[in-house]
């Protein structure tokens, strides 16, 4: 499955410093890293057990729909 218009907020000065010792852009070291924790199944051991959802957010509605 591809996933695609996701903003994901980086530290763009950590990412450029290692994207820069491995000769790759920035782009492409965030695209291995997320395989990586794909393949690997690395997202329990990262985030723990803990529910992160968020509550979905109030969408404006001009006209409701009649109960």
């Amino acid at each position: 499955m591809t996933i695609k218009s996701v903003l994901v907020p980086l530290e763009v000065e950590y990412l450029q410093e290692t994207a820069k010792e491995r000769g790759i852009s920035r782009t492409k070291l965030v695209r291995i890293v997320m395989e990586r924790v794909v393949r690997d199944e690395l997202v329990s051991t990262i985030i723990g057990d803990g529910d992160f959802a968020e509550p979905p957010q109030q969408k404006y509605r001009r006209f409701r729909n009649p109960k």
